[in-house]
């Protein structure tokens, strides 16, 4: 291919003297903003992803090693764990349902026993405390700020905890007897399914609650980030066959499978804006056809080949998408670097203040930029505007080259 075709394309685009056309920029910009969008949206949508991930990191720990039936907490197997290299700690957990009652308010909350010795390491719950001191979790029992609210209790209320046992008594013609606990704090992770009806104890009152003895449902584990999959398997080779080990991924599959098909949904929706800016590119190009047909035809005339001259428009196209793309990733730079005063803004039109950080439990809006991501919307743009500008290079070809060099159309 001949230099000329490069410099007559961009000569079309960026005549002498002028930065370029109306055409130009109008394409160009067009691109931007489907590049743009795609690039936010993207990016807080990965933000989100990385956001929710952190979150079930914290509350359930790294890997969780689960059992099939109640088994004895043995210091021996734990220290044994705690030899595969990447784990950091341990802690046992025991999880269930009981009945609680205060005054006239009923609930069924879900209950989760930890030992206040280990569990700090493990998971982040100073992190989530409301009201409070972590030191006195071991003489009481922590509640979830909405199930405190819903049932009207304060640090330092009490209520009955009715264990499931009770009910087996009952058939026995025997009662078990509430237990009355107190509330030493108040707590908020905030992830909606703990937060709304979640109760936290103390290892041992859970395992009287359900006649476990010294017996426990599993165990958290924290670890490294960066092999979970190793350590899963080693870890997973030392346990008996009635447990296993589970990084927080694989129990959270489906959910996170929901969250990808969203973001591969907007991916796809979102990518028809910059399918209609290039066709739209496209229109311009054809009708630079329609009033350039009598120059173009000189061009053949003076050897120039048919691919040649149509060429000069693919060219063209593709000059228009990379530098769309260009100005889409800057702009998009922007937008993502001041999203959170663009959202306090939006809020402060629409909505009550702090409305939206309040219900998704984030004090800035998340975004993760993926160079990965990015490639992607790269390769579909420069795609789509390599198809658009073939609708001029087959529309050149269809014109007879008499009628072009005759009256021009």
């Amino acid at each position: 291919m001949h230099g000329w075709v490069f410099y007559l394309a961009f000569r079309y685009l960026f005549p002498r003297r002028r930065f370029g056309t109306f055409f130009t920029g109008m394409s160009m910009l067009g691109i931007a903003a489907g590049v743009t969008l795609l690039l936010v949206v993207i990016s807080i949508m990965n933000g989100f992803d990385d956001h929710i991930a952190q979150k079930l990191i914290q509350i359930h720990g790294s890997i969780k090693i689960l059992a099939t039936r109640p088994v004895d907490f043995s210091e021996k197997e734990v220290a044994e764990w705690k030899k595969v290299p990447g784990v950091q700690a341990v802690t046992p957990f025991v999880n269930g349902i009981a009945m609680i009652q205060h005054k006239n308010r009923v609930a069924l909350p879900k209950c989760l026993g930890l030992d206040p010795e280990t569990a700090l390491s493990v998971l982040p719950i100073r992190r989530f405390i409301v009201q409070g001191s972590a030191s006195d979790w071991k003489t009481g029992v922590w509640i979830s700020q909405s199930l405190a609210q819903e049932c009207g209790l304060q640090v330092g209320d009490t209520f009955d905890l009715y264990s499931p046992l009770a009910l087996e008594a009952i058939k026995q013609e025997e009662i078990i007897l509430p237990r009355e606990v107190k509330v030493q704090g108040i707590f908020q992770t905030g992830w909606a399914e703990i937060d709304r009806s979640t109760l936290l104890f103390p290892l041992s009152i859970l395992q009287d609650l359900y006649g476990l003895g010294q017996q426990v449902h599993g165990w958290s584990v924290k670890a490294d980030e960066r092999q979970l999959g190793k350590i899963c398997r080693a870890l997973n080779a030392l346990l008996p066959s009635y447990a296993t080990a589970y990084a927080w991924n694989a129990l959270n599959a489906d959910f996170f499978y929901i969250l990808k098909l969203e973001k591969s949904m907007c991916f796809f929706v979102l990518l028809f804006v910059v399918a209609v800016a290039a066709f739209s590119m496209s229109s311009g190009l054809m009708s630079s056809v329609v009033r350039k047909q009598r120059e173009l035809a000189l061009l053949r005339t003076w050897g120039a080949s048919c691919w040649e001259t149509a060429i000069l428009f693919g060219i063209q196209g593709l000059v228009l998408g990379v530098c769309g793309i260009g100005i889409g990733f800057v702009c998009a730079g922007i937008v993502l670097y001041y999203r959170n005063a663009i959202v306090q803004g939006l809020t402060g039109w629409l909505l009550p203040k702090d409305m939206l950080w309040n219900f998704y439990d984030v004090e800035t809006l998340p975004a993760l930029f993926c160079w990965k991501d990015a490639g992607w919307i790269v390769f579909f743009t420069l795609l789509i505007t390599g198809l658009a500008s073939l609708l001029p290079m087959w529309r050149l070809q269809r014109i007879p080259l008499v009628n072009r060099l005759r009256n021009g159309g």
